[in-house]
């Protein structure tokens, strides 16, 4: 297994969202790494993985530590990421897989052992709902970057699944996802005419899931979760890239 590791003003503060000058809106800079895995103490690897794994340089005289099912780490608080709140989960399929975020590169990676198969998710709005509108800022479609992969070697495509929420808690509430398969390295586009019913002036979750499940050892990279949209100057009076998103 290869090594792993946000002036306009508001009228209504319902989220905050970071923005870069080349995107609209970034659901998740990778600015944050998960937290030192708990279940690893004498590592301290900020990473979430299920299979087996070894708890220092080597085993023995380290442990060898087993997550079956899943394993997840839930943040808050968190500059970069829309609302503050993420929720990551990997769930076993077989073999040994994980995931950890690299803060210098601003980028994720999902990792496999050879023979093993493993699915990711990365949640946002998962407690507190985000309240989003995407469309004061012009936005059409999310965007999933994969920065390096080997998906293309048999090939071996991973269904990326997008679901998005709106209205949450209310009549007018609806859900609808949208799959595309990452096979190569490259910009993937998912427009919003693709989730049929969703009100793109009120999101409230955002889910990413990367299924890998039908598909064995492949490892991937990818960078910041954004969308299009117009880009937003920044002043050093507004934290610099930090913007407040009205509705």
């Amino acid at each position: 297994m290869k090594n792993l590791f946000k002036h306009q003003f508001v009228l209504s503060v319902l989220l905050v969202i970071s923005f870069s000058v080349a995107q609209g809106a970034t659901i998740d800079d990778f600015s944050n790494p998960f937290p030192p895995n708990p279940d690893l103490p004498a590592s301290g690897r900020p990473i979430i993985f299920v299979g087996t794994t070894c708890d220092g340089s080597a085993c023995p005289p380290g442990n060898m530590v087993s997550h079956l099912v899943n394993d997840s780490a839930y943040q808050t608080g968190l500059s970069g990421v829309v609302g503050g709140e993420r929720n990551a989960m990997i769930q076993y399929v077989t073999g040994t897989a994980n995931s950890g975020i690299w803060a210098a590169g601003n980028s994720l990676s999902f990792n496999h052992n050879a023979g093993a198969s493993a699915v990711l998710e990365l949640e946002y709005g998962l407690s507190v709902d985000l309240n989003a509108n995407f469309l004061v800022i012009d936005a059409t479609m999310f965007y999933v970057s994969v920065l390096s992969g080997d998906m293309y070697a048999g090939p071996r495509p991973v269904p990326c699944t997008i679901t998005v929420t709106s209205g949450r808690g209310t009549p007018e509430e609806a859900t609808a996802s949208h799959t595309i398969d990452l096979i190569n390295e490259g910009i993937y586009s998912f427009f919003f005419s693709a989730f049929g019913g969703v009100d793109f002036t009120d999101v409230d979750y955002i889910k990413y899931t990367f299924d890998a499940s039908s598909v064995t050892s492949v490892d991937f990279s990818i960078g910041p979760l954004t969308s299009d949209g117009d880009a937003v100057d920044t002043e050093e009076s507004s934290w610099g890239a930090v913007k407040g998103l009205y509705r």
